[in-house]
């Protein structure tokens, strides 16, 4: 029997899917603006339960309302409640740090009522943010790879918590860069070890990732006037014998002061040091391998009850002059460095974006899972609706474009009127609607689109034209460097070199007239810094 149900228009059928297609699109860039590119949170509801997949355990409650809520329960379950228990039993000053953590965490609840959706709400302080995101990378390490019992064994233990505690940390770090984990079997003494294996899913290289702390018990670390010291460390990443490339971490956990430009104190004094090892570290009287090395410092580490800061890394490479150069260096030799070294931008540029620990199981923004009584109607991209013409007129029409002005409180849409005309419509916005903007600004309007952001680095300054000329005509491209010198090399290059080439050099061109013009440059890669440029 065949249905009565008029079958859509080819044309008709393939905008709806064009624009499925496009929402599924929005909806996966915001889960892995919030979430990361590992293994996506696998969680769903049933029966008043909420239920969370951790590898190929499922746990549920009915208490959990966000995910901070199972990250909260998590951590106490891999620990175990009878240890926990053992704990609170001590004084407080004897307590292990984790459960000193905790003690905070009851002391904020204690302070902050519940709202009316039944959410604690307050400002991240330092405590709260160490105790979340060790079970937040503790989730992670068990989501994607493994946790291991010694891992756990050893955060456990006070005497070795802060190593362990950095190790989990840069792990997570990895798995939120999409990276696959192999961990490595440090009870198994006939080989040397790293802390895991990393190894990068689309170009399929492999690292040996080392992972150094240096511990409150530091006279360095903290609120010190001693200068930070990291050669000890980086010996130990390399006197190892390990199989692939290394990705040496360290940690400084110090108290830092931060200059006009957004430096902070310790940046050029470790700059220095390794500049120095390069020359003159030595492993078995032999010259120290090479290295990517991350330098990271997390403030909170010893300011617990101050709202917590950003983490601030240097990186620096290892007798690998052309990652992270300290010399301003041309423009195409940049893309073409990063180009060598993408899995290290990549990982970088992941622990800038993905800092933030997910509140929601899903893409939603918080505004949109506990808030959504407090949202405007929000108009999306491909949607068909009734407006006003410039006569007042009642008429038909799709949401073509659409923007958002912050300082007006608005939202401005593009819509196209089935009779060939366009209409521009205007939306009031809210504090929620604001915050839900910022959330995901690419995805506001149902689709991704790109936003113009303010440039902070050379090569972003690069990507922002390329971005304009990547497609542009192989004939066109040629016409446009027509005066260059030695058209005889050009025309044998292929349209993607020939795009590259003419980005570079318009982006050279930019920068040079920023500093011209005496407006601030973006900054060298990898290196912290505020200027910018718009």
């Amino acid at each position: 029997m065949q249905s009565s149900t008029a079958a859509p228009s080819d044309e008709a059928f393939q905008q709806f899917m064009q624009i499925q297609m496009a929402r599924h699109d929005a909806k996966e860039h915001r889960r892995r603006l919030m979430q990361g590119l590992g293994r996506p949170i696998i969680s769903f509801e049933h029966q008043g339960y909420r239920l969370v997949a951790v590898g190929s355990e499922l746990r549920w409650s009915q208490r959990w309302r966000t995910f901070h809520d199972f990250l909260f329960d998590y951590i106490m379950r891999v620990f175990t409640p009878e240890w926990g228990n053992a704990e609170l039993k001590k004084e407080l000053a004897q307590r292990h740090p984790l459960m000193q953590w905790y003690q905070k965490v009851c002391d904020f609840q204690k302070l902050h009522t519940v709202q009316r959706n039944g959410i604690y709400a307050g400002e991240m302080t330092g405590s709260i943010q160490l105790y979340l995101e060790l079970a937040y990378d503790l989730y992670l390490c068990a989501h994607n790879a493994q946790l291991l019992p010694l891992l756990v064994k050893r955060l456990k233990n006070p005497k070795t918590f802060e190593g362990a505690l950095y190790e989990t940390f840069v792990l997570g770090s990895f798995v939120k860069a999409g990276f696959g984990i192999e961990m490595e079997e440090e009870d198994d003494s006939t080989t040397a070890h790293c802390e895991f294996v990393a190894t990068h899913p689309e170009t399929g290289r492999k690292f040996s990732v080392e992972a150094k702390a240096v511990t409150s018990e530091s006279k360095r670390a903290g609120i010190t006037s001693e200068p930070p010291r990291i050669r000890e460390k980086i010996y130990k990443a390399l006197a190892k014998n390990l199989p692939h490339e290394r990705i040496v971490c360290v940690e400084l956990s110090r108290a830092q002061t931060i200059s006009a430009k957004n430096v902070p104190d310790w940046v050029p004094l470790v700059d220095a040091e390794v500049v120095d090892a390069e020359k003159t570290l030595t492993i078995a009287n032999a010259p120290a391998p090479p290295a990517y090395i991350l330098v990271t410092n997390r403030t909170h580490l010893h300011n617990l009850d101050a709202p917590a800061e950003p983490d601030v890394m240097l990186a620096c490479g290892f007798k690998i002059d052309d990652f992270a150069p300290r010399v301003p260096l041309p423009m195409l030799t940049l893309v073409e460095a990063r180009e060598r070294h993408v899995e290290l931008h990549w990982l970088m540029q992941a622990m800038e974006k993905h800092a933030k620990i997910p509140i929601t199981f899903d893409e939603k923004t918080p505004e949109e899972a506990f808030h959504a009584a407090d949202l405007t109607d929000r108009l999306q991209i491909g949607e068909t609706h009734r407006f006003h013409d410039r006569d007042g007129n009642v008429v038909t029409g799709v949401v073509a474009d659409g923007i958002v002005d912050i300082g007006q409180r608005k939202a401005l849409y593009v819509c196209n009127l089935h009779n060939g005309a366009s209409v521009v419509v205007q939306g009031e916005l809210g504090e929620a609607d604001i915050a839900a903007y910022l959330a995901s600004p690419e995805t506001y309007f149902g689709v991704v689109r790109p936003i113009r952001k303010t440039i902070t680095r050379v090569l972003e300054a690069f990507d922002f034209i390329y971005e304009s000329y990547k497609n542009t005509p192989r004939e066109r491209l040629l016409q446009l460097m027509s005066t260059w010198p030695d058209p005889a090399a050009r025309e044998k290059l292929p349209q993607e070199e020939l795009a590259r080439r003419y980005s570079a050099a318009l982006a050279e061109s930019f920068i040079m007239h920023m500093r011209k013009s005496g407006a601030s440059p973006p900054s060298n890669e990898n290196r912290p810094s505020d200027e910018s440029v718009k």
